[in-house]
């Protein structure tokens, strides 16, 4: 008892909480053998499995959303022009703001960045994300492989975010599949 009790004083103490919960065996299974995989204990793949999930139902799938392999959706944006990406990337901040008005966050920089940029990198395989600045000095890294069209719609995607967010971009750089933003706040 002493024990159990030490247990749960110690998880309420790091964040987390003791539960159990009935799986089927069958998920169980598939489970484990993700987990060793990944070589990762069960409990951290479910965690992950869980966070994924409450993540993209909350931020993500607030509004409509389709999901479409990266193939489909490559061979879609090779098919649009300059001027269609540039109009549909002004859409941005518009949906970004309607969803965060939904959740009740704020529309700033770092909700931004931790609401948006890193979900949609993470769960959505737009690219994958990396602030490498601090408080003022801002170098925001998006590297994808979705190809030379999706560069360029990513730059004008962020960039109208960015900008509706009044922020001055100091530089932009396209290098290969990589997208860098410095820029100081």
């Amino acid at each position: 008892m002493g024990r159990t009790r030490n247990m749960e004083q110690f998880d309420s103490v790091s964040g987390t909480q003791r539960m159990t919960l009935r799986i089927p065996n069958s998920i169980t299974n598939i489970l484990k053998k993700e987990a060793d995989k990944r070589d990762l204990p069960l409990n951290a793949l479910i965690t992950k499995i869980l966070f994924k999930n409450v993540s993209y139902d909350m931020q993500v799938n607030t509004l409509p959303a389709v999901t479409v392999s990266d193939v489909l959706f490559s061979r879609i944006i090779d098919k649009l022009d300059a001027d269609d990406l540039e109009e549909i990337a002004k859409e941005g901040p518009d949906i970004i703001k309607k969803i965060f008005a939904i959740q009740g966050i704020e529309y700033t920089l770092k909700e931004v960045m931790d609401k948006h940029f890193i979900i949609m990198g993470k769960y959505c395989g737009w690219y994958s994300f990396n602030n490498t600045g601090n408080d003022e000095n801002h170098r925001l890294v998006f590297e994808t492989q979705l190809g030379a069209k999706w560069i360029d719609f990513l730059m004008a995607y962020v960039t109208n975010i960015l900008e509706s967010l009044k922020i001055k971009i100091n530089s932009k750089l396209v290098h290969e599949n990589v997208v860098i933003f410095k820029f100081t706040t």
